[in-house]
């Protein structure tokens, strides 16, 4: 009881902090709405990213009666800004239209601070999937930390009230909220080191066991098809044996980064262990599956590797791929690991340097 006083109490200092140094719009608003501070700290009681962004929505969406309202952010790899919190369930089709949305294009939209869009403004292109008539207005707002570095913005479509006085207590929120912002934005930064591999410069096994479920459960509720490949590369070990781990090591990130270059942005490459890697490719039946497989394995078989590193010399690599889908060859996490395994070791043991597909459920053959 005492730590969470404790907590409470740090988490108040911290929020009246971070008051101190608004504009006198941001004061004004305090003054006004007495449950600004309550908003203010329960922003700052929140750890995660994505739920402090949930609760800046919600209050935006409250105070500014907006038919729907989306904190968006940077994604898993930070090159894309997504819908990480929102009014509207995830199934919604207001959720569903947005797409992928350069976080480079964002951030010039947003440069000036808040903005007041006809419709979605310059989201628009973007938006073309929005279910019903376009909203008359829109209302976005950067969301900042301490530093000014950009992490996201906050939209609320078709707001009833967009007064002035409404307006700056929305910003006076987003303004007093950039501690907190900053500090969330740390521990995330601190997580995406716990789940990259440092060798291959992709994720890591530990976000593959946690990442497949959470893919698998969104393929099923909005059944939708997954895909998952499983790579093994056919002779690092030689190139071990011969040229000693480290050039091994600088082989699986090239490896890595010839991958990625064939995949797409939502995409997941994970190296599994060893030499071997798995492509989670989310919407994807076997098929699309087979075609970024083959476009993987020409990417790596028949060129030259460590040119550089062994003067000119190089070595050749080749890989061996097997792909399973959800739920036409698995239904379940083990079932998807274990066929898509035993589709790429039967290449193994057949050849090498090729591409198998496991065997649809219920076949014999």
């Amino acid at each position: 009881m005492r730590d969470e006083v404790g907590l409470a109490s740090k988490a108040t200092r911290s929020a009246k902090e971070s008051t101190q140094g608004a504009t006198a719009a941001s004061r004004e608003a305090l003054r006004e709405d007495p449950g600004f501070l309550r908003a203010l700290l329960e922003v700052h009681q929140q750890l995660e990213f994505s739920e402090l962004l949930r609760v800046l929505v919600a209050r935006v969406a409250n105070w500014m009666g907006a038919d729907s309202a989306f904190g968006l952010g940077p994604g898993a790899e930070r090159t894309w800004v997504v819908p990480l919190a929102s009014t509207v369930e995830p199934g919604d089709a207001r959720y569903r239209a947005f797409t992928r949305l350069d976080p480079e294009k964002v951030r010039r939209w947003l440069s000036s601070g808040v903005q007041r869009w006809d419709g979605f403004g310059p989201l628009a292109s973007n938006l073309a999937d929005w279910p019903g008539a376009t909203p008359a207005s829109s209302i976005a707002l950067p969301v900042q930390g301490t530093s000014g570095e950009w992490s996201g913005f906050l939209l609320a479509v078709g707001p009833e009230r967009d007064d002035e006085t409404t307006l700056r207590r929305v910003e006076a929120l987003v303004e007093g909220s950039q501690p907190a912002v900053a500090h969330a934005l740390q521990l995330l930064t601190m997580r995406e080191l716990v789940i990259k591999d440092d060798t291959a410069h992709c994720f890591n096994r530990r976000y593959f066991e946690e990442f497949l479920p959470e893919e698998l459960s969104r393929a099923s509720r909005f059944r939708a098809p997954l895909s998952l490949i499983f790579l093994d590369m056919d002779n690092l070990k030689q190139v071990n044996n011969l040229h000693g781990h480290a050039m091994g090591s600088c082989t699986l990130m090239e490896v890595s980064r010839r991958i990625r270059g064939k995949i797409r942005k939502f995409d997941r490459l994970f190296r599994y262990g060893g030499d071997e890697f798995c492509i989670l490719l989310p919407e994807t039946e076997w098929h699309g599956a087979m075609e970024v497989a083959q476009r993987v394995r020409e990417a790596i078989s028949g060129r030259d590797f460590l040119v550089e590193e062994l003067g000119g010399r190089g070595v050749e690599m080749s890989a061996s791929l097997g792909i399973a889908s959800y739920p036409l060859h698995a239904r379940n996490q083990q079932d998807l690991i274990r066929q898509a395994d035993r589709a790429m070791q039967q290449i193994k043991s057949t050849g090498k340097d090729s591409i198998g597909v496991a065997k649809i459920i219920g076949e014999e053959t």
